[in-house]
């Protein structure tokens, strides 16, 4: 019998985003089940929307890192290894749980030097979300990031995928850890919000008439998301459809250069049928408002926002990268095109249109439903800690 369910969970920021709600699901969940849980995360970037409120109403216990940020400085993050060294001295957790890459970088240091320093034996579990070997740094930082991953993938007793095709990628690819350490979780999302969808609200408050048809993408500006194929193909799409039938929507926010960057894109494309409609908090009044998401991304793990679209009867055109193809697979649940794939967006875009969706609609809703809930989710962590703990 397990006497103490202490876990440390670590994540590098709660910004608006699938990492932030799974680590408050999960949290909240497992200390239904009995386990103590304390989630340790840093400061949102500057112009980044924080999602603190979210696991604060959901009764989590937290402490915040001022030293923990997504940018690498050697003094911060110096410091918030002692901290979060300290900590684990404090609380003396059974387990150190870390989320996304600079924690897991950081949590798992902390965690193994505390290991040597005392002469204990803390399970240390790393999920991968998504990962920084491809599309975000230049190639040498990559090479390094890899190795250093590596390294702490013999020290992880526990490697979490999020999909298939993640788990092939980060095992079989890029060979972090081996095949006894990993394990697949699918993540949970709590689909309730689907059941009360504003059908009116947004297009009223963006003054978007019932009759126009609404591509939205969602999700935070960064070049990882590749918001210029969106914006390229909204340019194609117009010179061959030149009612203006069609509206597209970015929801989310980022770094203000970027954010201007595309602004001009759009003005110099001569693009009049696309809002920013910047962070918003509420999906029923978003995902309400659109009939269609796209998902331009270069590299992702498995993308929340598709997940949410598929609850809510939204159809979904997305590149086939990271999880991806796992959620629309072949094309049964959505659309697919191969990344940067310009004709094939605005090809899909044609087809959305143009064909009835009902099927694929159907079969996202069950899919959905049947693999990605929160119960689930907490249960596959609740049953994975304590196997851990009794080994």
């Amino acid at each position: 019998m397990i006497k103490e369910m202490k876990v440390l969970r670590v994540i590098a920021r709660l910004n608006v985003g699938g990492p932030a709600k799974h680590v408050s699901w999960l949290s909240s969940g497992l200390d239904q089940k009995g386990w103590e849980n304390t989630l340790v995360y840093g400061e949102v970037e500057e112009n980044e929307s924080d999602m603190e409120f979210f696991a604060r109403e959901m009764g989590v216990r937290m402490v915040k890192l001022k030293s923990m940020a997504r940018s690498i400085s050697i003094k911060d993050d110096l410091r918030c290894l002692f901290e979060i060294y300290k900590l684990i001295q404090k609380i003396k957790p059974n387990i150190v749980h870390t989320h996304t890459s600079k924690a897991g970088f950081l949590g798992r240091i902390a965690a193994i030097t505390y290991n040597i320093t005392h002469q204990r034996k803390i399970k240390i579990i790393h999920t991968f979300h998504g990962h920084t070997f491809q599309g975000y740094f230049s190639r040498p930082k990559e090479r390094l990031f890899l190795l250093i991953e590596r390294i702490l993938g013999r020290f992880s007793d526990k490697i979490i995928t999020i999909s298939e095709q993640q788990y092939k990628e980060i095992l079989e690819t890029y060979k972090v850890g081996h095949p006894a350490n990993h394990q697949i979780v699918k993540l949970g999302i709590d689909t309730s919000f689907a059941n009360s969808l504003q059908r009116n609200s947004f297009r009223k408050d963006f003054k978007i008439a019932e009759d126009q048809k609404i591509f939205g993408i969602v999700g935070r500006i960064a070049p990882i998301k590749n918001h210029t194929l969106f914006l390229q193909s909204i340019a194609d799409f117009n010179r061959i459809h030149t009612s203006k039938k069609t509206v597209f929507v970015i929801i989310g926010d980022g770094e203000p250069d970027l954010v201007a960057g595309l602004k001009k894109q759009t003005h110099d494309l001569g693009i009049d049928n696309l809002i920013f409609a910047g962070n918003q908090s509420n999906p029923s009044y978003f995902y309400g408002g659109i009939d269609f998401l796209v998902l331009t991304s270069l590299n992702e793990g498995t993308p929340v926002s598709i997940l949410e679209a598929f609850a809510c009867g939204i159809p979904v055109v997305s590149t086939n990268v990271g999880g991806v193809p796992d959620l629309i697979i072949n094309n049964e649940r959505g659309i697919l095109i191969p990344s940067g794939d310009l004709k094939g967006l605005v090809n899909a875009y044609e087809s959305l249109l143009v064909n009835d969706n009902t099927q694929i609609i159907n079969q996202a809703k069950t899919y959905v439903v049947q693999n990605y809930s929160v119960t689930a989710l907490v249960d596959s962590i609740d049953k994975m800690y304590r196997v851990l703990l009794n080994d």
